[in-house]
């Protein structure tokens, strides 16, 4: 069930932008449940449903609740709105739905989700992919990317490899992933849905405490980036165990190799100090017109974590203007840059963070970027394993046998 406040779709003014018939034929599924709260789904002597009670209803849910309800209320309220109206339509036509002329973005996404729930989990779930603006990233050493064989055998193989570390960490089995193909970024994405551990928490019902004990629900999205042969992870939870536990199962899925992408470091800050500001240079990259540095951050050995931050609208600029040097104390552990784009005037942010994470403003972003981060040395060149290095192994192997 998802985790979500009623709250939100508990509003006469949502529930009015859907049709008597179409809410009316939604709710009809939960007709014992809203009964027994003294709502009757259908019209009332006025010919009006009581949208004052039915919202009285959602915004005081009792234990007994369907969870499939919640669940459709959950996601026809996240993509019932003005923006996602065109893609509405696109679905309704993949799904051979008929679209009444007066139809609201709340009418089509009721009438999409009786027609068939999957098509407003899919773009949902799409939804929850393009979140995500912060990635861990873990490039392979084995060669060139591959794209890997998504067949429904691989993808279940893949979760039950993932049930048995969330079952053996306290998440429960369970977990399911989603692939999708973005053929123009030339990358495939995956969301995973997965339990955490339990959680109890007070709550008050009919004037009396007692407490609620419930599992909660994550969206974790991973990346395969085909041309730099990398696998690209954010976690919700930050774990570095789970992390872990990502690289080693989409290897041996797809690559047949537990090891296939290495836990090692992605992102140096060593350009900063070596080069200065040649190291901000981007005449070499199509697309970018300018990189500023306006923050650094320092961290300093000890028990205490101790930090220095140094913020400017352009950092090499003010320390010239000063007759300062750049710090040369402390570790360099993270850095933000403004990079104004040919194709706006506006500059959006980029961040690094040592060991392996890198943060857009916007992931369309993050091809150009990463151009520019080679380019610069910001991205640690990769020993790469070559096909000789590879037959070379299994020759070893070959001849070991046969002593």
């Amino acid at each position: 069930m998802a985790t979500y406040s009623l709250n939100k779709f508990a509003q006469p003014d949502i529930l009015k932008k859907i049709k008597d018939e179409n809410l009316l034929q939604f709710l009809s599924p939960y007709t014992s449940y809203l009964e027994g709260r003294g709502f009757k789904p259908k019209v009332n002597g006025s010919a009006q449903i009581d949208y004052d009670l039915l919202c009285r209803i959602l915004m005081q849910p009792t234990e007994g609740i369907p969870p499939d309800m919640v669940d459709a209320l959950f996601f026809v309220h996240e993509v019932a709105d003005d923006e996602m109206y065109d893609e509405l339509l696109e679905m309704a036509k993949t799904g051979n739905v008929t679209v009444p002329a007066d139809c609201t973005p709340a009418d089509l996404a009721v009438l999409l989700w009786l027609k068939d729930p999957e098509l407003i989990k899919k773009s949902h779930a799409e939804a929850l992919m393009m979140k995500p603006k912060s990635f861990n990233s873990f490039q392979s050493e084995k060669g060139k990317g591959k794209k890997p064989n998504l067949s429904s055998g691989n993808v279940s193989h893949l979760e039950s490899l993932m049930d048995v570390w969330f079952e053996q960490n306290k998440r429960g089995k369970g977990c399911k992933v989603l692939s999708f193909d973005m053929d123009y970024e030339n990358k495939v994405y995956f969301l995973v849905r997965h339990g955490m551990p339990f959680k109890r928490e007070g709550k008050i019902e009919d004037g009396e405490t007692g407490s609620v004990f419930y599992r909660p629900e994550f969206h974790d999205v991973v990346i395969y980036d085909i041309d730099s042969n990398e696998l690209q992870i954010f976690n919700k939870s930050g774990g570095k165990k789970e992390r872990a536990m990502y690289l080693s199962a989409f290897g041996q899925v797809f690559f047949n190799d537990t090891e296939y992408f290495p836990n090692e470091d992605k992102f140096t800050l060593q350009p900063l100090l070596d080069d200065g500001v040649n190291s901000l240079s981007c005449l070499d990259i199509d697309g970018l017109a300018e990189v500023r540095l306006t923050e650094v951050q320092l961290l300093f050995r000890g028990p205490y974590n101790d930090r220095t931050i140094l913020r400017s609208k352009d950092i090499f600029k003010s320390l010239e203007g000063r007759k300062r040097n750049f710090p040369d104390y402390g570790t360099l552990v993270a850095a933000s840059f403004q990079v104004k784009f040919d194709s706006s005037s506006k500059p959006r942010t980029v961040k690094i963070k040592t060991p392996n994470i890198a943060s857009f403003d916007r992931k369309e972003d993050a091809h150009i970027i990463e151009q520019w981060m080679k380019a610069r040395g910001f991205i640690k060149p990769q020993d790469v394993v070559t096909d000789e290095d590879t037959d070379e192994v299994v020759t070893y192997v070959a001849e070991a046998a046969v002593a």
